[in-house]
């Protein structure tokens, strides 16, 4: 699993050419990817954030959105003096409602740093999962990608396999709305196909159904 991480992260510098100062994970669930990531675009990883343990395991469990965000907050400690007038990458295993951070940005900003870049080791998630709890909430319309789908065509289901599309327009667009709307300098999601060859298996052994549809 930490090997698959590390593929990640490496797919992800693969396509990119942010010019950063360092790169870092959203602890505990982005910290593998992003040393991928800086491993194989040699960039420095640094922590600007650690990691206070003694909360929920993970900052989504909780029902209560109030609750969520309390628990993340209180999970990250910012460094200020790794922060201020830096041009920062960060990578997380995943954007699911962008709620919490949408308020670590704001936090980072709060701290000085120039620029926040983002980097999800997953593609958007656009169909709420049917079979775990990873992605699942009151309405799929909580995620950020339907999100910024409903706000693109006034209604949340539509047209999600060109969501899906990494190659359309309006894949690019959802992406775009994502961005702004967590006032991040760049945003760049991971490509199913990078996913897949990291984990190594076949994708017909794997459930992509959060992102493609694919049952």
């Amino acid at each position: 699993m930490e090997a698959t991480r590390y593929r990640c992260g490496a797919a992800l510098a693969s396509h990119d050419s942010a010019k950063v100062d360092c790169v870092a994970g959203i602890p505990d669930s982005g910290v593998a990817h992003a040393i991928g990531y800086a491993n194989a675009a040699g960039i420095p990883y640094a922590r600007p954030f650690v990691k206070y343990t003694p909360t929920w395991p993970r900052s989504f469990m909780p029902t209560d959105q109030r609750v969520r965000d309390l628990v993340a907050r209180m999970k990250l400690i910012p460094i200020q003096e790794l922060i201020r007038d830096k041009r920062i990458l960060f990578s997380d295993d995943s954007i699911v409602r962008g709620t919490q951070l949408q308020d670590t940005i704001r936090r980072l900003y709060d701290f000085g740093a120039r620029e926040v870049h983002m980097r999800p080791a997953c593609p958007p998630l656009v169909f709420g999962c049917k079979f775990l709890n990873f992605s699942r909430s009151r309405s799929p319309l909580d995620l950020a990608g339907r999100k910024a789908i409903l706000e693109l065509e006034g209604q949340g289901d539509a047209h999600l396999g060109q969501y899906s599309d990494p190659q359309s327009g309006k894949y690019c667009a959802m992406v775009e709305r994502i961005r702004a709307r967590l006032q991040l300098t760049s945003l760049q999601y991971q490509k199913l196909g990078d996913l897949v060859n990291a984990i190594g298996l076949p994708k017909e052994k794997l459930c992509t159904y959060c992102w493609d549809g694919a049952e």
